[in-house]
């Protein structure tokens, strides 16, 4: 095949490629078109649709009763969680979350805004839902030991902690204390029954306030013949199990057929008996938890058993070498989340600041795990306390702006082109259309998140693109200067630019590869966007622009007017 015939398939071969780029990458659905396989949706970010806001209360009260407890420390704490949350919100997929702290009085908040598409589709829910679970996630690691026996100081304990949940109820709201309470105390359930007034009355003696909707200004005691148990989170009639409630009463309404008053009432519950297991602390009173905790991996046992190793501090060593040294023979159980994870017998004393979690996990199942406990133990519980929807900033008049801005910018480089390089400005012109297309096809392609960072970075890059072009015109020109033929000195234009172009661009790529990494999520959109032009820039400089050049040197043209070249 003759080097002509063979330019010839390869100039095709971009036009096939540029009509397929620009079918896929033309938003079709803002013109109510659907295409099969082209009419997918540019995914947009917060400040170009609406969104939810999330907003957390950060629960500071066990915080404030150590020792060290500062200013400093408070704010090292909300940031941590900031860091944390952030985290977990990358797991989700979601590059242009919005996290900022918020004060409110006494209280700290922590504010997450996450970006949504379309309305109130099932996807939407689905995604607020998954970003709730991933976000609002309390996860603490527990060691504890067997209770010799149950005292009446320890029933008496459970009488006062359903009084402080009533407590906590009156300072801020029903969801948060029974979030609270649930997440940070055994034998403790929530939820929402709905039961008429005689039954009522045959387990509960009731106060007066209870005939009125609102908090009920009193902790109940089961008092029925039968009494309650919870089973995978619903409520069951058992022999054993007293306990104490905290109720509000939701609505008060009239059975349809018998006239009776039906209750339909939110509770706390909390067993009168603690569970088997007491936190394990040592002749100080320091209790063995995630208060210490710095890190957890996957490590691998002799028969190459899967098993997570978790490092704490050297604190923490010291306690637990005492803690093992006085329950040798013993068990010495590991709670991650309120779930017992393993329960080994203490043989001797360990005086390192290392424990192990073992247990019938695959190597996929212990990295999860492993990952979980690194992103979901925190410095602090947060709390749900509200949820509301918010505007676009910018949407469709802003990005319309940014659109005919970018426009404006090609049309001012493509004529400093035509006036420096004459003809070639259009070998120019066509490689920067086909990058732009390249690029937007890329994130199309990929769902990656269109925001007014990463559209910014779009229009700087289409500025920067064209200084390939630019270094292999002004190379050309020199070969030309020294007097070599047209053929040869488009062959080492390009061979001698090259050098110069990779330098630049890798620099850039690896720049933006580290800032994409370590960066906040606010600004990741723009690192990315910048790391996906320069690679789509190598391209189009390596393959479409060689292939325009040399086509258009055969057209038979003074030097003038193909590269702007005066002799």
């Amino acid at each position: 095949m003759s080097k002509k015939s063979n330019l010839f398939w390869k100039f095709l071969s971009i036009v096939v490629l540029g009509i397929i780029l620009w079918l896929y990458a033309f938003p079709w659905n803002l013109y109510n078109i659907n295409i099969p396989y082209l009419s997918s949706e540019y995914k947009l970010g917060l400040d170009l649709q609406w969104g939810v806001e999330l907003d957390y209360k950060v629960d500071l009260d066990e915080v404030k009763k150590e020792q060290d407890y500062d200013k400093t420390k408070e704010d090292s704490i909300i940031e941590g969680l900031k860091s944390i949350i952030d985290k977990r919100i990358q797991v989700l997929n979601i590059n242009d979350s919005q996290i900022t702290s918020a004060t409110y009085g006494n209280e700290k908040h922590i504010i997450v805004q996450i970006p949504l598409k379309g309305t109130n589709s099932t996807e939407n829910k689905e995604n607020i839902k998954r970003a709730k679970e991933a976000i609002g996630r309390v996860v603490k690691i527990e060691f504890k030991e067997k209770r010799d026996k149950i005292t009446e100081e320890d029933i008496q304990a459970r009488a006062t902690l359903a009084n402080e949940a009533l407590k906590e109820i009156k300072n801020s709201s029903f969801s948060l204390a029974s979030n609270k309470f649930k997440d940070n105390y055994e034998n403790v359930d929530t939820g929402t029954l709905t039961w008429t007034l005689s039954e009522l009355k045959s387990y509960f003696s009731l106060p007066q306030e209870f005939k009125k909707e609102g908090l009920v200004d009193k902790v109940l005691t089961w008092t029925g013949k039968e009494t309650i148990s919870f089973e995978n989170g619903t409520l069951q009639q058992s022999s054993s199990g007293i306990g104490y409630w905290v109720t509000k009463v939701n609505t008060i309404s009239k059975a349809t057929w018998t006239g009776s008053d039906i209750y339909d009432i939110d509770y706390i519950f909390i067993t009168q008996k603690p569970s088997d297991w007491k936190p394990a602390q040592d002749k100080k009173g320091r209790i063995l938890n995630d208060k210490y905790f710095v890190k957890s991996s996957v490590q691998f046992n002799q028969a190459f058993q899967p098993m997570v190793e978790l490092t704490f501090n050297d604190e923490w060593a010291e306690i637990f070498g005492e803690l093992t040294r006085r329950l040798t023979g013993k068990q010495l159980a590991i709670f991650v989340g309120g779930q017992l994870l393993t329960a080994p017998n203490v043989n001797e004393a360990i005086l390192t600041g290392k424990a192990v979690i073992t247990g019938e996990y695959s190597p996929e199942e212990a990295r999860m795990l492993s990952q979980n406990i690194n992103t979901w133990v925190v410095p602090a519980p947060i709390y749900l306390t509200s949820e509301r929807s918010i505007d676009s900033r910018l949407w469709i008049d802003s990005l319309s702006k940014l659109i005919v801005s970018g426009l404006i910018g090609f049309a001012i480089i493509a004529l400093f082109l035509m006036l420096v390089y004459r003809a070639s400005w259009v070998v120019a012109s066509i490689s920067l259309l086909l990058y732009i297309l390249m690029v937007l096809a890329v994130v199309k392609f990929f769902g990656i998140i269109l925001t007014l960072a990463s559209i910014a970075g779009l229009i700087l890059s289409v500025g920067m693109a064209i200084d390939a072009n630019i270094l292999i015109f002004e190379r050309i020109k020199d070969e030309l200067k020294e007097g070599e033929k047209m053929d040869n000195a488009l062959k080492l234009g390009f061979e001698q630019s090259f050098s110069a172009i990779w330098d630049s661009n890798l620099t850039g790529l690896i720049v933006a590869l580290i800032l994409f990494i370590f960066g906040i999520n606010l600004i990741k959109g723009f690192w990315l966007m910048l790391a996906i032009w320069i690679v789509m820039s190598l391209i189009v400089f390596y393959y479409i622009s060689r292939v325009f050049v040399f086509l258009l040197a055969k057209i038979d043209m003074k030097q003038k007017n193909f590269i702007g070249l005066k002799k």
